[in-house]
């Protein structure tokens, strides 16, 4: 393998990070696609599944190794093994753009020497992209799931976000690769007469087209309402306390902290319909904070507002500990979080892991599932299934909860990530969720961005991190959902996936030939 070919690769798995928020260089996600593209050509299955690790690693090493800050700043490991297992983690990740390379390789190869059947450009290009998403997708649920740094996410600012609410991240990440892959091969055939890419004299001819459209389609597309305002503005007010990680989880800090939220709210009960505390604001468990609770319910009853909190909750039948939002006041209900972070709140494979699990020793590092049909909170005269910190990072889990919410609530403590760029990440993928759904988005986070988002997917308010502060705004109920959210959030991958399949049975009838 080249040396070239293997640094590209990697150069090339960083630019999909410099897409992403917060440096927001959407371009380059065209220029990785098409980079990753041209790089697997005429490469053996076993080259590519190379080349895709090196780019993943690229990828996830400059995109994802804010883990680092948790491990070492709030897990309190040295600097070696934080340095160990934040590297470990990058390389592991990678393996799932190893099995990208792989797959499309064994698919493209096999289809290009078919003597039957001569694999066009097109085909190829469609098969890389299905690939990239797949790929994605499989991440969302592979060892419970690690759904970041998806390409679609880069175009939040650009007029294929207009996209969203037919197709969602997944489509609009489709729509990137596969415009990224053409215009690349078409690149290389000008600067290359005799490259020995297959591909049809009437390749440009055909592609561009379909390309210009789907980019030109964004301004339309930006016409068409799929959800609509119903009654006039709510008010809401989120509480940032910006305290630090290292004394929020210490015992004789419990008083302090309820006191310091309970202080910040006081001047907002009359003029808020609803209030929201971060995600696990009270840092002690439900059955410990019941008095301070009916405290609170009184106080918001009083101002006929509502309040919902992050709390964590034990099962009243075993020992299952649950991190959760609970509402008092003008409110009711209980969430407990379904998707769970990996070695943060669980750990896969704990049982095989032994000796390895002291590593881990992070408050809450051993939670539960919530179950999966869990009802919304009501709130006032209306309802919203919350989604707690790592889960709006799912589409198909926010598409769920929209389903059944006037509004989309989430709540976050990212001040595990300290300064990293790892919850200007977050904020990026609350975003492209408001516009998928066509819901407010009420962010409120420990100590920032805390954020309400409107449908369009664009900021309204917005806090600074690491300042106290409240954040007092307004928002809107919203009535119809989007495409996405009836149906595009199963059928889009699935669509993938199946387009995957055939090209692989494709590609195994034509090597038997």
């Amino acid at each position: 393998m080249p040396q070239l070919s293997a640094l590209l690769a990697l150069l090339s798995g960083s630019l999909v990070t410099l897409s992403l928020a917060p440096f927001f260089i959407w371009p380059l996600a065209l220029i990785a696609a098409a980079a990753l593209f041209l790089l697997l050509q005429n490469q053996t299955p076993k080259q590519a599944c190379w080349l895709g690790w090196l780019f993943g690693l690229g990828m996830y090493g400059s995109g994802a190794s804010w883990v680092y800050v948790s491990i070492h700043e709030f897990g309190y490991t040295s600097v070696q093994l934080a340095i160990f297992l934040t590297s470990a983690f990058c390389a592991g990740l990678a393996l799932c753009s190893a099995l990208g390379g792989y797959l499309f390789a064994w698919i493209n190869q096999r289809l290009v020497k078919s003597r039957t059947r001569q694999c066009t450009a097109i085909t190829s290009v469609s098969t890389f992209s299905a690939v990239w998403i797949f790929i994605e997708w499989m991440r969302t649920w592979l060892l419970s799931g690690f759904p970041w740094l998806f390409i679609g996410y880069s175009q939040t600012e650009s007029v294929l976000a207009a996209w969203a609410p037919l197709v969602g991240v997944y489509g609009i990440g489709f729509i990137i690769v596969s415009s990224g892959a053409s215009i690349g091969l078409i690149a290389h055939q000008i600067l290359n007469k005799h490259n020995n890419i297959a591909t049809n004299k009437t390749f440009a001819m055909k592609i561009l087209p379909i390309v210009a459209l789907t980019w030109l389609a964004g301004p339309a597309l930006e016409t068409m309402q799929w959800s609509e305002p119903q009654g006039g503005a709510k008010t809401v007010s989120m509480v940032q306390a910006n305290i630090s990680q290292h004394e929020k989880w210490q015992r004789e800090n419990l008083q302090p902290t309820m006191a310091l939220y309970k202080k910040l709210t006081e001047p907002y009960w009359a003029s808020s319909e609803l209030i929201i505390w971060p995600e696990a604001a009270v840092p002690t468990y439900y059955q410990y904070a019941t008095g301070f609770l009916d405290q609170l319910h009184k106080i918001a009853n009083t101002h006929n507002s509502a309040l919902i909190t992050g709390i964590p909750t034990r099962s009243t039948y075993s020992d299952d500990a649950y991190n959760s939002m609970v509402s008092v006041g003008n409110a009711g209900g209980l969430y407990r979080k379904q998707r769970l972070v990996p070695f943060g709140e669980t750990i896969p494979f704990a049982n095989l892991l032994g000796g390895v699990l002291a590593f881990f020793e992070l408050p809450m590092a051993s939670m539960s599932a919530g179950d999966a049909g869990q009802a919304p909170l009501t709130i006032h005269h209306w309802q919203s299934k919350p989604l707690i910190c790592y889960e709006v990072v799912y589409p198909g889990l926010a598409a769920e909860a929209a389903a059944v919410s006037d509004v989309l609530i989430t709540v976050s403590n990212d001040s595990w990530f300290g300064a990293s760029i790892g919850p200007l990440q977050h904020l990026q993928m609350a975003q492209m969720r408001a516009r998928e759904n066509g819901r407010y988005v009420l962010r409120s986070t420990g100590n920032g961005v805390t954020a309400i988002i409107n449908p369009q997917g664009k900021i309204v308010q917005r806090t600074e991190q690491f300042k106290q502060t409240v954040l007092n705004g307004e928002f809107y109920l919203m009535a119809g959902q989007t495409p996405w959210t009836r149906a595009g959030y199963y059928w889009v991958p699935a669509a993938i996936t199946l387009y995957i399949a055939v090209m692989a049975l494709q590609a195994l009838l034509a090597s038997r030939r």
